[in-house]
């Protein structure tokens, strides 16, 4: 069992990381536009702006599009030890949006746990490497969050990744400072798609489920959102709109540029 856990591991070498920082640009290109909404799943009433005191985003593929640097981690790091093929149908249909020790549970049965818990560990240092020097917010996000904060609106992260990871992202893109309060699933009773990450960071904003809007980029997410009462706005950085509007979601839109010209028409 130790040979196939270093195997596991293996593309966590130095060379390991080299070769794959070097493919990194030919990375599978996920789906970053709005391609297939409907209008039945776009639209939503901008009334809603005019309420809305909390604002609730998960963080991968949300805040920023993480997906195929993730996609990029698993692909490697399962195919070394496992020979498990990871393409972007499986990755949507097995990873996007799940937890890592869900993950692991289910694509990694013949590990012991704490052989789980060391393969989670190295491929997070192999995402983040690949990540330090490539992240990027989803467009349109800095202007939405300068109107949440001049409009005196509070917001949290509330995301299935670990807490360097999570604090990696957000440094990353200089938002570290931005959220009221930052939600680590794996801290609180449930994981994602269980609704108790959104409704522990309600209970900390002392808001409740109607005064909200949650931005999620995956179905695992978007469960949890929904479950929780919240009106949940797809980001479709990565999934359709048919996938997001299966687990419940409402309006789907692109980028938040989408978002902010909503927010215009309800001044108006």
């Amino acid at each position: 069992m130790a040979i196939a856990v270093r195997r596991l591991c293996s593309c966590l070498s130095e060379a390991g990381k080299a070769s794959a920082l070097r493919r990194r640009s030919q990375m599978p290109a996920m789906r970053l536009s709005a391609v297939g909404v409907t209008e039945a799943v776009r639209g939503c009433a901008t009334s809603q702006w005019r309420r809305i005191q909390g604002v609730l985003f998960d963080i991968d593929g949300t805040l920023v599009d993480t997906d195929p640097l993730h996609l990029v981690a698993f692909r490697d790091c399962l195919k070394a030890g496992v020979s498990i093929e990871v393409d972007e149908t499986f990755f949507k249909a097995n990873i996007s949006g799940r937890s890592n020790p869900d993950i692991a549970r289910d694509l990694l049965p013949h590990l012991s746990d704490s052989e789980k818990e060391k393969w989670i560990v190295d491929k997070e240092e192999y995402f983040c490497d690949l990540a330090r020097s490539q992240i990027e917010p989803v467009q349109g996000l800095r202007e939405l969050m300068t109107w949440i904060k001049t409009s005196g609106i509070k917001c949290a992260a509330v995301t299935n990744a670990p807490r360097p990871n999570a604090e990696m992202l957000l440094g990353g893109i200089n938002m570290a400072d931005e959220f009221d309060i930052l939600v680590i699933a794996n801290e609180e009773a449930h994981n994602k798609p269980h609704p108790e990450p959104y409704l522990a960071a309600m209970r900390k904003l002392g808001l409740q489920p109607e005064d909200c809007v949650a931005f999620e980029d995956s179905p695992t997410g978007a469960t949890a959102a929904v479950a929780a009462g919240v009106h949940t706005i797809g980001i479709l950085t990565s999934q359709t709109a048919e996938a997001m509007a299966a687990v419940g979601v409402k309006q789907c839109v692109g980028d938040y540029h989408e978002i902010l010209r909503e927010i215009e028409a309800a001044r108006k």
